[in-house]
């Protein structure tokens, strides 16, 4: 509680020999994904937060939709959204992100892999492919739109 400004909520890039994923950490839109995909990029995978938000919180948490712009910025390959599923931290229906991440993933042709918490992913394997959260109410980036003072075009 008294450690205001100094928390680092940071993303970081792993590059090895052959492969490299990009982790977005806890974050918000920012002009820094493109410098990162530009300087870093592209990514064979990214983890990208899609959780966790609300119009309160635009500038703390990207939301679905820019997600997936920041995985545009980033080059990300194949997406793997985090942040989200795992417990009730906002307002939002617990499965309203990957909901709202499926067709905006879709509209931007996204790679998506939705693996169940702590289930592994391997990019070069089949991906996970099934439905495992329950088909609950959730509302669409229109009717609860999500968006960033800091917003970038992409």
């Amino acid at each position: 509680m008294a450690d205001r400004n100094d928390t680092l909520w940071a993303g970081f890039a792993i590059q090895g020999p052959k492969h490299r994923v990009y982790y977005s950490g806890d974050t918000a839109m920012f002009e820094g994904f493109a410098e990162i995909g530009a300087k870093l990029g592209p990514f064979d995978a990214s983890l990208i937060e899609v959780g966790a938000y609300h119009e309160l919180w635009a500038d703390l948490h990207l939301g679905p939709e820019q997600a997936v712009q920041a995985w545009q910025q980033v080059q990300g390959g194949l997406m793997i959204p985090m942040h989200w599923g795992t417990f009730d931290l906002a307002l939002h229906s617990w499965t309203e992100p990957v909901e709202r991440l499926l067709l905006a993933a879709k509209q931007a042709a996204v790679p998506l892999a939705i693996p169940r918490p702590g289930q592994s992913v391997e990019p070069s394997q089949p991906l996970p492919k099934e439905r495992w959260w329950p088909d609950l109410p959730w509302q669409s980036a229109e009717e609860h739109p999500i968006v960033s003072s800091l917003r970038q075009k992409g």
